[in-house]
């Protein structure tokens, strides 16, 4: 049996998370500003500043992404 499976991911929300998770993951484990991360996704041009919102809110609410004093942190 497995461990913790995940809910799964809409297509764009997957996309996002390929884009942030090596960004976030530069920044040491310090976590990385949220406003960093929601202007990384923006100025990528798959994403307008309404889906770079909406995707994070779906990474965030289904466990892949949390947040900690306003930075941004893949979950293990």
């Amino acid at each position: 049996m497995s461990g913790n499976p995940r809910t799964p991911l809409s297509a764009t929300a997957k996309e996002a998370l390929e884009i942030i998770t090596d960004p976030i993951h530069d920044h040491g484990g310090r976590g990385c500003p949220q406003d960093e991360v929601h202007q990384l996704l923006a100025n990528h041009e798959a994403f307008s500043q309404k889906r770079a919102e909406r995707a994070i809110h779906q990474l965030l609410m289904r466990g892949y992404l949390y947040e900690v004093e306003g930075k941004l942190f893949v979950t293990p």
